[in-house]
């Protein structure tokens, strides 16, 4: 099977990591972005259009969890999210846990269940409450026995591309991320019921394994740009006046850093120009 590991980096909210991994390993490490700037040492970088303009985390969802539309001259893939870092060469990872024709995912090490992960991304603010809780409760009603199990942990993705089981799975999951909560972890349970599919899940703590250690965030912005939560739910013309006023408290911020300046240098130059005391 040819075989790859894969990022994506859509918005340019953080720096993509490198992995020092990649020289040891025959198997190519693709990063997937829409940064035409981007350069790597050890990731090939392939340019992607952005499915949807002003939502860069859903354009990144988009990428990660249907590789098989992506990634169409591999048969399988590893993927990774930026923050993850590889310490085993990723031939032995897919030796390990994958199974032909299989999609196999760790499980969530520190949440018991589906409800709790709803109620720390809603404690962490990370998407719209509305959104959150519209889910939850159409889960609760469609699904309850779903919202008890443990979630999966999505940072790390094994797949067979051309299993059509795994990319149904897979579409469905998209969809359900699409029309609710951009984090991804939410609707995979239900996702996976929906579709009439379980994939191999397994236990590794999420922090550090034997083949990786999490997170690596090192510049990361959730707030930097259109990946932040208020630039999609804010009108247009609030979106402008927020930008007059950022412009207007960087000039003034501007202004009296120039401020000091002038008055460093007015300082140096009168201290320069005073007489020399003698005795």
């Amino acid at each position: 099977m040819r075989k790859c590991v894969f990022t994506t980096l859509i918005g340019g909210y953080e720096r993509l990591n490198e992995q020092p991994v990649a020289s040891s390993s025959n198997i190519p490490f693709i990063c997937l972005t829409d940064d035409p700037s981007l350069v790597s040492g050890t990731w090939q970088i392939r340019r992607v259009a952005t499915t949807f303009e002003f939502d860069a985390v859903r354009s990144q969802r988009e990428i990660k969890l249907r590789p098989h539309r992506y990634l169409d001259d591999y048969d399988a893939s590893l993927y990774i999210d930026n923050s993850v870092l590889l310490n085993a060469p990723p031939e032995l990872v897919f030796e390990h846990y994958f199974v032909e024709n299989e999609f196999c995912l760790p499980e969530h090490s520190f949440r018991d269940s589906v409800t709790d992960e709803f109620l720390a991304v809603s404690d962490a603010q990370l998407d719209d409450q509305t959104r959150l809780f519209e889910q939850l409760n159409h889960y609760a009603l469609e699904c309850p026995e779903a919202l008890e199990e443990r979630p999966y942990w999505t940072a790390i993705l094994l797949r067979n591309h051309r299993n059509a089981a795994v990319r149904e799975a897979l579409d469905l999951w998209a969809a359900h991320v699409h029309r609710y909560s951009r984090r991804d972890q939410l609707s995979a349970n239900v996702a996976f019921r929906r579709a009439n599919y379980r994939p191999n899940a397994f236990k590794i703590d999420n922090h550090r394994s034997w083949f990786h250690s999490w997170p690596h965030t090192e510049g990361r912005d959730r707030d930097n740009g259109i990946r932040r939560l208020s630039y999609s739910l804010t009108p247009l013309v609030g979106r402008l006046r927020q930008m007059e006023q950022d412009l207007s408290r960087q000039k003034a911020a501007f202004e009296r850093r120039l401020a000091e300046l002038e008055q460093l240098y007015e300082k140096v130059l009168s201290e320069k120009n005073q007489p020399e005391r003698t005795e």
